[in-house]
């Protein structure tokens, strides 16, 4: 009885340690990155992209997910990536890739933030929205700009 109870537990331990190794494994930039890509874009399985994404990407995921993808079609797509580097300041709880991959032979680049969450590192799209915002002074001088080149087809 105790060799049955002391296999049990070096079995529960080692079943722990794999699945701390592996966890390890899935918590840097690159790797996340690559998960989440994956997941999303090949697999379509937004649940799991979900588990590497923060609230707010999880969320923008569902709301994609019921809007564009109502009925999941069951054919799979060529996908295959290519290359991800990311840049991250050395201590810093936010990193950016830029991942290259194809699909169905077209090539694209997309830039991925994350953000350390509790020792986990998560995709975050709101960074990459605050990334994207133009300054007030951006819009207006592509307001005048338009307006000037409105005004000149006008006068034409």
């Amino acid at each position: 009885m105790r060799k049955l109870v002391s296999i049990l537990i070096l079995g529960v331990f080692v079943v722990a340690c794999a699945k701390d190794t592996k966890e390890s494994k899935a918590n840097s930039p690159m790797s996340v990155a690559r998960i989440w890509l994956e997941n999303y874009y090949y697999h379509n399985n937004f649940e799991l992209a979900k588990t590497y994404s923060t609230a707010e990407t999880a969320e923008m995921i569902d709301t994609i997910k019921t809007m564009i993808f109502p009925e999941q079609s069951a054919g799979k797509i060529n996908f295959e990536i290519k290359n991800i580097q990311c840049k991250q300041k050395q201590g810093a709880k936010t990193a950016e890739c830029s991942c290259k991959y194809e699909e169905e032979g077209e090539p694209f680049t997309e830039l991925l933030y994350l953000v350390q969450q509790d020792g986990q590192w998560l995709v975050d799209a709101q960074m990459a929205a605050e990334e994207e915002l133009l300054l007030d002074e951006d819009i207006e001088k592509m307001t005048k700009d338009f307006e000037k080149s409105l005004d000149k087809m006008l006068e034409q």
